[in-house]
């Protein structure tokens, strides 16, 4: 028996822990906080069961997984949205919600556990993607790619961590895997994930006090978090890179 594919309605109790965990695992606290998430997920899985990925091994084994959205766009991809990922995940439940008619397929993550991770499962993930949206009529699909490196460089506008390189070509090995994978870089989202909040908030997600205005680093951001005492409040603007794959 060969892996298989199933979609969210299909999956186990113990799948659906495994599935929760790995999402828990592969996110800092900052973006598991963000109130986008918070807000749409549940109705993410509700909605679009049939757009949720999941490789299991021959054994039920989850290998990884892929959440993806439908929604409507018609501009030009040079206009898709500077809030890159909020936007999308939001655009594809209110398109539900007011029986908008879909035409792209929006990528929102792909998670391999570690135990499966560097055996190419993530192509083979992507692969079945372009199939399913060709299948449903779908026009594009497109990703607001979050760097897997770019946490290591914080202070680095997203523009210039793109045009880092080593001895494999584009130093960061998420955008190698998706140009090699086939995808074209479309342009920079400075503001895909918006997380905003109070004093509080932020000295729960930085792990001690703020004493003082300025900006901040959070485990695994990548870019530092603002924060303004005297206004209460702090905000992180996360950049990523909308790509996309042609389905023909």
């Amino acid at each position: 028996m060969k892996n298989t594919f199933v979609h969210f309605s299909a999956l186990s109790n113990i799948q659906l822990s495994l599935y929760e965990e790995a999402i828990h695992l592969a996110f800092p606290p900052i973006t598991i906080a963000s109130a986008i998430s918070q807000k749409y997920w549940s109705r993410l899985e509700t909605y679009y069961p049939d757009f949720q990925f999941f490789l299991l091994s021959k054994n039920g084994d989850l290998i990884g997984f892929m959440n993806t959205i439908p929604f409507h766009f018609n501009e030009e991809l040079s206009e898709l949205s500077d809030d890159g990922w909020d936007w999308m995940l939001t655009k594809g439940i209110l398109d539900f919600e007011n029986q908008t008619s879909r035409n792209y397929l929006g990528g929102l993550q792909v998670i391999i556990r570690a135990k499966y991770q560097g055996q190419g499962y993530s192509k083979q993930i992507l692969r079945y993607a372009k199939e399913v949206a060709k299948t449903k009529g779908l026009h594009q699909l497109v990703i607001p790619i979050r760097p897997t490196k770019k946490h290591e460089h914080p202070g680095m506008s997203m523009t210039d961590y793109m045009k880092l390189e080593n001895q494999y070509g584009i130093a960061d090995p998420w955008i190698r895997t998706h140009v090699k994978n086939g995808a074209i870089i479309i342009k920079v989202c400075e503001n895909s994930m918006n997380v905003k909040g109070d004093i509080p908030f932020w000295e729960g997600i930085l792990k001690h006090r703020i004493s003082a205005s300025g900006n901040y680093l959070a485990e695994g951001a990548l870019s530092p978090v603002s924060i303004d005492i005297e206004k209460n409040k702090g905000e992180y603007r996360e950049a990523n890179i909308w790509l996309k794959y042609n389905l023909i």
